[in-house]
């Protein structure tokens, strides 16, 4: 039978009810039922029915395979969609077709328009112009006032693609979650890379355009604290949100091997360590921290992990964005030198080491943080100086930490006096991989005579390196003797950081 003849046919069965659930009247949905008295009936409403005196009823099951094997016209057909469907599409089509009636995204009380999804963007641009961004090169920018943000709807067209972006303040937590929704129904996925500029610091977050009706949640939306757009806008009322197409470069490597290569957890192109399950799925290091079992086959990953050595040795060919192109880093680099590169990436990112505080930002704005709002824990300079007493034997040990911002790193110096001792430790809290080594050195000095002094150096420890007894730089009380003042017991000492560069 011609294609042409197919459409007919169904239109006529259409016509003739025949396609038609006997209790809702509308295209049935499979199984359908037959029943005694009634006619056929649809799944959904055969499982609402009264089950007492229920008639006799058996399953259509010739209806239920033609209807798999039929295109059906959209239900939106009135309102000017011309597309037929295969029955086991229609309804996921009919949930994002462009055509179905919404109300207007402004509040009610501003208006109160309803209309086709598909003519929403001329809508806007007739009743709410202000709220459509234009831009060249397909980027987007407004201005925000970070004090007066509360909910932020705007259209951006582009292409044939129109989309919505959401701003909405979340009180709880204090920060603004934003979402971009496809109002075109293009398929195709689609990042949008959303910005924050201030004066001269920015702050970055990708973004998965999610369809329409979608929710904004954890996957399709990025939260972000508006103590860290305080930070970008250098005290500021506004900063500007700049909006474009996310773009991600693989030179010299083809689709298939990117499809192996994808993480089935977070979508993410995997990089060394890559970790399987005993079947030989793969998963990334971090979703694989997350898990017990492999996403895939269900089963429980060993207690020890397995490598996949093979697709390790691929990623070292494969170009990858640096982990801050979030941040404005735009380079793309060898699988085999990434490392090293985000080590040295002056867009890489730090996380305040306060507890109790959230702040994440680039290097100058963590120093403005921190002067700002942690300025009695910062030493400026690469020199920390200060005094003690031993303690005494009812006495309970105090810990003292001071933090560095120092060669483009941030360092903690920690100092603990116990009963019969005091130690240091030195560590880097950002990606420490540079092109030096970093040390520290402890001198503790007699307060009275300037030429009277004990020193010892050591290696500054990476981030998440345990500390063990050789890390630190440790003095017993005994051997400080030499150094008390003869009133009070009391030590000078100075702690420096320094950097020797690698050869």
């Amino acid at each position: 039978m011609a294609t042409g003849n197919i459409q007919d046919f169904t239109k006529k069965m259409l016509s003739e009810k025949l396609f038609t659930c006997a209790t809702c009247n509308n295209l049935p949905t499979v199984p359908v039922m037959m029943v005694e008295d009634v006619g056929n009936v649809c799944h959904d409403c055969f499982k609402v029915r009264d089950e007492e005196d229920e008639p006799k009823s058996v399953p259509n099951i010739t209806l239920n395979s033609l209807l798999k094997e039929l295109k059906f016209p959209c239900k939106f057909h009135p309102q000017g969609c011309d597309e037929d469907i295969l029955y086991d599409n229609l309804k996921e089509h009919e949930r994002q077709c462009v055509y179905r009636l919404i109300d207007c995204l402004m509040p009610k009380n501003k208006c109160d328009w309803t209309g086709k999804l598909v003519d929403l963007l001329k809508h806007f641009k007739e009743d709410h112009s202000k709220h459509v961004l234009t831009g060249p090169l397909e980027e987007f920018s407004f201005e925000m006032n970070l004090e007066k943000v509360g909910s932020i709807i705007k259209l951006l067209s582009y292409r044939n693609r129109t989309c919505v972006l959401r701003i909405e303040r979340s009180e709880r937590d204090n920060s603004l979650v934003h979402c971009l929704q496809d109002v075109s129904g293009t398929d195709g996925d689609l990042k949008m890379v959303v910005k924050y500029v201030g004066g001269s610091n920015v702050y970055k977050g990708k973004v998965e355009v999610s369809p329409f009706d979608a929710t904004c949640d954890e996957r399709y939306s990025k939260k972000i604290k508006l103590s860290a757009l305080k930070e970008v806008s250098e005290g500021a009322d506004t900063v500007k949100v700049v909006i474009k197409p996310g773009k991600c470069e693989f030179k010299n490597t083809t689709s298939e091997i990117m499809k192996n290569l994808e993480c089935p957890i977070c979508k993410e192109i995997m990089r060394q360590p890559i970790f399987q399950c005993l079947t030989g799925h793969s998963i990334c290091q971090s979703c694989r921290k997350k898990l017990s079992q492999c996403p895939t086959c269900r089963t429980d990953f060993p207690q020890q992990n397995i490598r996949n050595f093979s697709l390790e040795a691929l990623t070292l060919f494969v170009q990858y964005e640096c982990v801050y192109s979030l941040f404005g880093c735009t380079s793309t680099i060898l699988g085999s030198e990434i490392d090293n590169h985000e080590g040295k990436c002056k867009y890489q990112m730090y996380e305040c080491p306060k507890k109790d505080c959230n702040f994440t930002g680039n290097y100058s704005s963590c120093k403005n943080h921190f002067q700002v709002n942690h300025n009695e824990d910062l030493i400026t300079g690469t020199m920390y100086k200060s005094s003690f007493t031993p303690l005494g034997n009812k006495m309970a040990a105090t810990t003292q930490i001071v933090y560095f911002f120092e060669f483009g790193n941030l360092f903690e110096l920690v100092f603990s006096r116990l009963q019969d001792s005091c130690s240091w430790t030195a560590r880097i809290l950002n990606n420490c991989a540079k092109d030096a080594q970093f040390f520290f050195a402890v001198y503790v000095t007699h307060p009275n005579i300037k030429q009277r002094f004990i020193a010892k150096s050591n290696l500054c420890l990476n981030r998440d390196v345990a500390v063990t007894d050789r890390d630190k730089i440790t003095f017993t009380y005994d051997n400080l003797t030499p150094y008390k003042s003869t009133s009070s017991d009391q030590m000078n000492f100075r702690g420096e950081i320094f950097a020797e560069k690698s050869s």
